[in-house]
C-alpha cells in the first residue's frame, strides 16, 4: 500500500499542453525585433529548462540584436506571455479527472515548475485548476530552479512529510534529477518535452502509460 502524502506535479508537458502558446509568445518577442521566428518542432525540444534557457538555446543559432540584451528579450516575451497564457494550451487526457479524485483525499497535491510564477498562476487559473494545489512554485520563487531540489526541500519542510511521503510527477529528465536530488520517487508521463528523447532513458522509478495511473497512489 502506497503512503504518499505529498504529490509534487510539473507543469508543461505533463498537466498541460502548452507548447504552441509558449511558441507563438517567443515569437511575438522575436517578431517585434526583426528575428526569425522559431518552429513548433523546435520549440519542443527546447521547452521544459524555463524560458532563459529557450531563448539561449535560440540564440546558439541566431545573433543577438546590436544593442539589446538577452533580458531586455526576455523581458518582451514575459510580456507577451502574460497575454498568451492560457490561450493556446490544452490539458493532457485525465488529468482533470485524475486531480478531482485525488483531491478529495488526505494526499497534497502542489506544482513546481520552471515556468515564472506569474505565467504559472495564470495557465492554471485558465483551466480552472489552481483550486487543487496548495502550492505553486515558479522557476523564479527561489534563486535556483529544477533540477536544482530547494523547491522539493522547500515544500517537505512546509507540509511536515518525509521524502518516502513524497512523489514527484513529472515528463522530462529534469524532473527526474529533481526527484533524484531530493531523495524522492519520481513517476513520468511518455508525453511532454524530454528534449526529443524518451523519458525512459531518465530512469524514472516508475513510466506511467497514461496519466490516470496517478490514481495508483490510492490503491
Amino acid at each position: 500500500m502506497n503512503s504518499y502524502k505529498l504529490i509534487i506535479f510539473d507543469l508543461d508537458g505533463t498537466l498541460l499542453d502548452t507548447v504552441e502558446e509558449i511558441t507563438a509568445s517567443m515569437n511575438d518577442m522575436l517578431t517585434e525585433f526583426d528575428l526569425p521566428n522559431v518552429s513548433l518542432e523546435q520549440a519542443r525540444n527546447w521547452v521544459g529548462k524555463g524560458a532563459p534557457h529557450f531563448l539561449e538555446q535560440y540564440l546558439e543559432h541566431h545573433p543577438l540584436p546590436l544593442n539589446k540584451t538577452q533580458e531586455q528579450l526576455l523581458a518582451r516575451f514575459y510580456y507577451y506571455y502574460e497575454k498568451r497564457s492560457g490561450t493556446g494550451s490544452a490539458l493532457y487526457p485525465g488529468v482533470k479527472d485524475s486531480l478531482e479524485k485525488l483531491s478529495v483525499s488526505d494526499i497534497k497535491l502542489t506544482v513546481v515548475t520552471n515556468k515564472f510564477k506569474l505565467g504559472a498562476d495564470k495557465v492554471l487559473s485558465s483551466h480552472q485548476l489552481s483550486h487543487y494545489f496548495e502550492d505553486v512554485i515558479g522557476g523564479d520563487t527561489f534563486e535556483h530552479k529544477k533540477p536544482n531540489p530547494v523547491a522539493v526541500h522547500h515544500l517537505i519542510q512546509k507540509h511536515s512529510v518525509l521524502p518516502e511521503q513524497v512523489l514527484f510527477v513529472g515528463d522530462s529528465m529534469t524532473d527526474v534529477s529533481t526527484a533524484k536530488n531530493a531523495g524522492v520517487k519520481v513517476w513520468a508521463v511518455p508525453y511532454g518535452y524530454n528534449h526529443g528523447q524518451p523519458i525512459a532513458t531518465a530512469a524514472p522509478d516508475r513510466v506511467m502509460r497514461e496519466f490516470s495511473e496517478v490514481l495508483d497512489v490510492l490503491l
